[in-house]
């Protein structure tokens, strides 16, 4: 599947946007639970200097008052938190969820630090007592500017994290089907960007096949258009230079044809690559017979075998007069190394010299004997002269 540009465009545009929309929900909903807990501690805090100047009077020796214990429930009931308030010593004075053990002291509790530090602290943890996160608020007791116990307020966190999950959920119903939006609109896109290339695909195809005549019409000024103008472009002198290349071998092959010398081109292996008609009739060989095969195969003869294999070592240009005794025939081969492309091969040229040395012959023989002829009369009349 991903093997299609569309389906890795769109797979990207859709991946990009959920790590966005990742990104976002989280950086949105910890910067909202962030604020919300601010504000709930602001709120608790001022409820907690509330409580704390209602509990003061109550911590003199000649309160009158109805029970301590009781105003916290009361005032728990009515804020809807846990209300806890302690003597300069940390023991637990009145617990809105019960009573406490007297014993126990929340000297250790880093809000009550606080409170008689400063006067107020805060912090949010995870309470042992009631088994999930709480945000706590601690503000001192006065009387007559001395620090006389702690009003302490706690309230879950739950309510919050119920709407920083629902929040989450939110944003990520939202991101889902934003995600199906892109998705679709990642497609189009991409089904758009692909479809110049799929046509360039099958245009480069059927040139592949021999169909040189395909070509691309550009239908936008973008990046794609002018792709597919450069192709249509290298395309025409791809055209250019193929013709020129037939014209060339077909001018090369005429040649070749009506040589009267023999012509091949081996390898640096010694395997024939090419040969023309002269040299096929003057080895008397078939061209199947002649290519891919090796030079001893083809020649069948040791001095044109060992010309080619001194040119080999020396990379020297060889020329030598051959005669072919069960041919009767008298050739002068040349052995020529040619470098192309960074592979070396060998030209090798047959000259027929046989019609040539038999009409030397001829002249030589009918020389001799014209002088042959002349001399047998001129010898009598030598004579005859001599005597007369």
């Amino acid at each position: 599947m991903f093997t299609s540009i569309r389906w890795r465009i769109a797979t990207s545009y859709v991946i990009l946007f959920l790590l966005v929309m990742t990104g976002l929900s989280l950086y949105l909903s910890n910067s909202l639970r962030r604020e919300y807990l601010a504000q709930l501690q602001e709120q608790l805090m001022a409820e907690t200097r509330l409580v704390a100047a209602t509990a003061a009077p109550a911590l003199l020796p000649d309160y009158d008052g109805p029970p301590l214990a009781e105003t916290a429930v009361t005032i728990a009931s009515l804020l809807e938190v846990r209300v806890t308030i302690v003597d300069n010593d940390g023991v637990v004075l009145a617990e809105s969820q019960g009573a406490e053990r007297q014993t126990t002291s929340y000297l250790a509790r880093p809000e009550v630090q606080q409170a008689f530090a400063s006067g107020a602290g805060q912090s949010v943890r995870f309470s042992q007592t009631t088994g999930e996160e709480m945000v706590y608020t601690a503000v001192a007791i006065r009387h007559n500017e001395q620090i006389i116990g702690v009003a302490r307020l706690a309230a879950p966190l739950r309510q919050l994290d119920a709407q920083i999950a629902q929040f989450r959920w939110t944003t990520f119903t939202a991101a889902m089907v934003s995600a199906g939006l892109a998705l679709i609109l990642a497609w189009v896109v991409g089904a758009r960007t692909a479809r110049p290339l799929e046509r360039l695909t099958e245009v480069v195809t059927q040139m592949a096949d021999g169909d040189l005549s395909a070509r691309l019409f550009p239908t936008s000024q973008d990046e794609v258009g002018r792709l597919t103008r450069a192709f249509n472009e290298m395309t025409e002198q791809l055209v250019d230079k193929v013709n020129s290349l037939g014209e060339e071998r077909g001018r090369l092959t005429t040649i070749l044809t009506y040589m009267a010398d023999g012509v091949l081109i081996t390898d640096e292996h010694g395997r024939t690559l090419l040969l023309n008609p002269a040299a096929m009739r003057l080895l008397q060989i078939s061209r199947e017979e002649a290519l891919r095969r090796s030079l001893a195969e083809v020649m069948r003869h040791h001095q044109l075998i060992e010309l080619w294999q001194r040119c080999r070592e020396t990379g020297l240009e060889q020329i030598e007069l051959v005669e072919v005794e069960r041919q009767r025939l008298f050739l002068q081969a040349i052995v020529t190394p040619i470098q192309e492309l960074g592979r070396r091969s060998y030209l090798v040229i047959l000259q027929d010299l046989t019609q040539i040395r038999r009409l030397e012959t001829v002249r030589r023989d009918f020389i001799s004997n014209i002088s042959h002829e002349l001399r047998t009369p001129l010898a009598g009349l030598r004579a005859l002269v001599e005597t007369l």
